[in-house]
């Protein structure tokens, strides 16, 4: 079976791709009494992002798990990468919206009209874009494709009739291949796909109102804000992506060889579904790198800010 030769594959890129991330981490170092109260809003809104974070795969185990028991055909477990990505945007609202400056930290104030688009790192909106747009597609492309199982259960299965010529006599046949992610799987995850967009449009909504500091520390902040951005559009890319891998998989599965000859569309479908898969499998893991090797903060010292670790304006992701 093409899914268990390619497996190995996927599975080494897929950890590849997450050591790189976690050995890729940056560190900001900044002189500790230029930008003290940056630092200290910055470190409360990395602490909670990461408790966020912390509580979303925990919760996500437990949905994996447990969901197992109370629906052994998936639909709960199928939704663990959304719930991972929520705890990560919910710990961003809530550390951006307690995050503030001290009263009378902030001695002047920059005139400026902030905007999300402002903020937004351009790889990674594209990167969630995208992979949000594609699973979208892929699970309406699901239900539209999708058929009831024996057991009426609809949308769980893929079925094609065709007629046949055997011994000299037209006969009929069909077949029915799944698990196929139709609307018995497809409608819970749009509608956690629909909850992780509002989430993460509010997580950074959040990140742009957080009240600015002194003008002194105006790059620094706007930098760290970034980063914050790019973490929001990472968790979400992140649930996309590991959300879509097992989609196309059944898609391609599905798809494979039934005894009837595939349309051209349903062919090019599900070449498509057997790349995508495992490109999918390896960003998702590549984002949960990102996500876990976070930018760190570094106070230094003026005489050390320019030692061994990226200065003060080094980018974060």
């Amino acid at each position: 079976m093409v899914a268990l030769r390619v497996l190995p594959v996927v599975v080494l890129v897929g950890v590849a791709t997450f050591v790189l991330a976690l050995v890729r981490r940056r560190t900001v170092a900044v002189p500790a009494a230029d930008h003290a109260e940056v630092v200290r809003v910055a470190r409360r809104t990395r602490t909670l992002r990461a408790l966020g974070l912390a509580v979303g795969a925990a919760l996500a185990l437990l949905v994996l798990v447990g969901g197992q028991a109370l629906d052994a055909l998936g639909r709960i477990t199928s939704l663990a990468p959304a719930v991972l990505g929520a705890g990560v945007l919910l710990g961003t609202v809530v550390g951006e919206l307690t995050a503030r400056p001290r009263v009378g930290a902030r001695r002047s104030a920059a005139v400026e009209t902030r905007t999300v688009r402002g903020v937004l790192p351009r790889t990674w909106t594209a990167l969630a874009t995208g992979s949000a747009t594609v699973l979208g597609a892929a699970l309406l492309l699901g239900i539209a494709w999708g058929s009831a199982d024996d057991l009426g259960r609809a949308g769980r299965s893929f079925a094609v009739t065709c007629t046949q010529v055997i011994d000299g006599t037209a006969v009929q046949i069909g077949s029915s291949r799944g698990p196929w992610p139709g609307s018995y799987y497809a409608v819970p995850l749009l509608g956690a796909l629909l909850v992780l967009g509002l989430l993460a449009a509010l997580a950074l909504v959040a990140v742009v109102r957080r009240p600015r500091p002194s003008v002194d520390s105006l790059d620094l902040d706007t930098l760290l804000r970034r980063g914050a951005a790019a973490n929001v559009l990472t968790a979400t890319t992140f649930s996309a992506l590991a959300t879509l891998a097992p989609v196309a998989l059944f898609i391609a599965s599905g798809l494979a060889d039934s005894g009837c000859a595939s349309t051209p569309l349903q062919s090019a479908v599900g070449w498509a579904a057997w790349v995508v898969a495992p490109l999918a499998l390896a960003g998702a893991a590549a984002a949960l790198g990102m996500l876990l090797a976070g930018p760190v903060i570094r106070v230094a010292d003026q005489q050390a800010a320019g030692s061994g670790v990226a200065a003060e304006g080094t980018p974060v992701r």
